[in-house]
């Protein structure tokens, strides 16, 4: 039997000896390799150079720069919207910044589509404000002016409320005494504005009560509001006091706070529910409180108020009784009484009652040749208290022909908005009498101050502006009726006439007599005047 040990060893192939030498090669050049790109790296990061960008790092560094984008679009809208909108009157809204859509009444006389237009707010029925985009540069801001009506607030004393972004407004009552409004939930465009909806400021001490989404909220002080359709609606107090009534109960909350009902019904912005529990506001109220107005960017800028303090607050503001002093002088005594009737979270209304005993008797000759002269202190030629020396011959009530004069009363000028004077003129003949002229007398206390606008229960008839007065219309210097007046009083019936400025009356530093005549086309006229301090 053989040895094995006498067999040579067998030989390996050259074949596979060639590959392994391959694979170390290939193994020690990519070693080589690391360590280059090692010492590579390392002295780009020293040098200050990191060439790796994970995705968090991206995406921090995008939204850093997106929220920056966002904030030159939001300070260009206010900076537009102040700019645009800072002359606003009274009961009016102006067009802030793009992009607004409005639906007007079908008696509105002026556009609202492009930035600086200002329509009253009675002309307005529903808008809608675009949400911010920055790509086409929209932030949508409509900004109104209503008068502040609870009781401590000044006469000609204003509301502010602006709605911005994606949020729609349905004015039902004409007034924006009551309104529904929707803000559309989204994705958040911006931190800066983390919400949309509508902000409210008050001048200090004053106050408004409206009805919003069905519930009565009364405020007296800033708030932002927000409301999603079958969500909820959200009011947060920034400053000063307020009361919300939804579903017949009552919530008080102060600055500070933040209060809530249920949205429901047809519409989806009804208010279905009682108000929540008062609680703290939230950073995005805050942050979107900074961006509208400037301030409240932290809540140590505020004056916390708690609920307790917010009702004794409010109701001291609402059981304050007001008194309104005018005293009318014109060759006659008119004692006006304010009797408001202030129930407690009722709008306030101040009815003058005019003990007003006019003598007028008719001169069947009038003659209504004016001689114009335009001066500080016009000469008025003609005064309510007539002295005729001849006989009226018309009869005292004849069902037809000639209405007598002694039957068509005015209840005297008063104040009916911060801008505006009116005047209820009673016929009561039976046959109708048909306005000829009128005559006005006011001042010129700013070179802005115009008369503007005549309305005759509630219908246009002159729109020419006049900016001089005294005011003769119809007239050369001060133009004619509008184009389809209605310029009639029928029988046994009353029309309110409404004289229209363009300034408030509250700009005035001197106390001024307000007069107007009205002459009818059977000759006879009626006055009134009013002593604005």
């Amino acid at each position: 039997m053989d040895n094995f040990d006498s067999y040579p060893s067998p030989r390996r192939s050259s074949s596979r000896r060639k590959r392994q030498e391959s694979l170390f090669i290939l193994l020690l050049g990519g070693f080589l390799s690391f360590i280059c790109v090692a010492i590579t790296g390392v002295a780009l990061y020293v040098g200050g150079f990191n060439p790796f960008l994970f995705p968090s790092n991206l995406t921090a560094t995008a939204v850093s720069q997106k929220n920056a984008s966002c904030q030159v679009l939001i300070n260009r809208a206010i900076e537009a919207s102040d700019s645009y909108c800072g002359a606003t009157g009274s009961n009016n809204v102006c067009y802030g910044n793009t992009t607004i859509r409005a639906e007007l009444a079908p008696n509105a006389t002026k556009r609202f589509s492009e930035r600086g237009d200002i329509v009253a707010v009675n002309e307005l029925r529903r808008l809608s404000a675009a949400p911010l985009n920055l790509q086409n540069n929209e932030w949508g801001i409509a900004v109104f002016k209503v008068i502040a009506n609870l009781p401590r607030s000044l006469p000609g004393e204003t509301v502010t409320l602006i709605v911005f972004g994606n949020t729609t407004l349905d004015n039902t009552s004409g007034t924006l005494e009551s309104f529904y409004f929707s803000s559309e939930l989204g994705q958040i465009t911006c931190q800066a504005v983390p919400f949309d909806g509508l902000m409210i400021t008050s001048p200090d001490g004053t106050g408004i009560q409206i009805n919003v989404n069905g519930a009565e909220l009364t405020l007296m002080g800033n708030a932002s509001l927000k409301a999603i359709k079958n969500g909820r609606m959200e009011v947060s107090l920034l400053s000063g006091s307020g009361r919300i009534v939804s579903n017949g109960q009552e919530q008080y909350f102060g600055a500070g706070q933040t209060v809530s009902v249920g949205l429901g019904g047809e519409n989806g912005v009804q208010s279905i529910s009682g108000p929540s529990a008062p609680e703290p506001l939230t950073q995005q109220e805050l942050s979107t409180a900074c961006s509208v107005t400037g301030h409240y960017c932290s809540s140590s800028e505020m004056i916390p108020i708690s609920a307790a303090e917010a009702q004794q607050q409010l109701q001291a503001q609402i059981t304050l009784t007001p008194t309104l002093i005018l005293t009318p002088t014109l060759t006659r005594t008119l004692t006006p009484s304010v009797t408001p009737t202030n129930t407690t979270f009722v709008l306030p209304s101040w009815t003058p009652r005019w003990t007003d005993t006019p003598t007028i008797t008719l001169t069947p000759t009038v003659t209504l040749t004016r001689t114009r002269t335009r001066t500080p202190t016009p000469t008025i030629t003609r005064t309510p208290t007539r002295t005729s020396t001849a006989t009226a011959t018309v009869p005292t009530n004849t069902p037809t022909g000639t209405p007598s004069c002694g039957l068509i009363t005015s209840n005297g000028l008063t104040i009916s908005n911060p801008n505006e004077l009116t005047m209820d003129i009673t016929n009561n003949n039976q046959a109708t009498i048909t306005i000829a002229s009128i005559h006005a007398v006011w001042e010129k206390f700013l070179s802005s101050q115009l008369l503007t606008q005549i309305l005759l229960g509630g219908g246009t008839i002159w729109e020419q502006t006049d900016p001089q007065p005294p005011s003769d219309i119809p007239s050369q210097d001060d133009g004619d009726w509008k184009n389809g007046a209605d310029l009639t009083i029928p029988g046994l019936n009353s029309r309110n006439l409404v004289i229209q400025f363009q300034e408030p009356f509250n700009l005035n530093p001197n106390s001024f007599d307000y007069q107007v005549s009205v002459t009818f086309d059977n000759a006879c006229q009626v006055s009134g005047s009013i002593t604005i301090p």
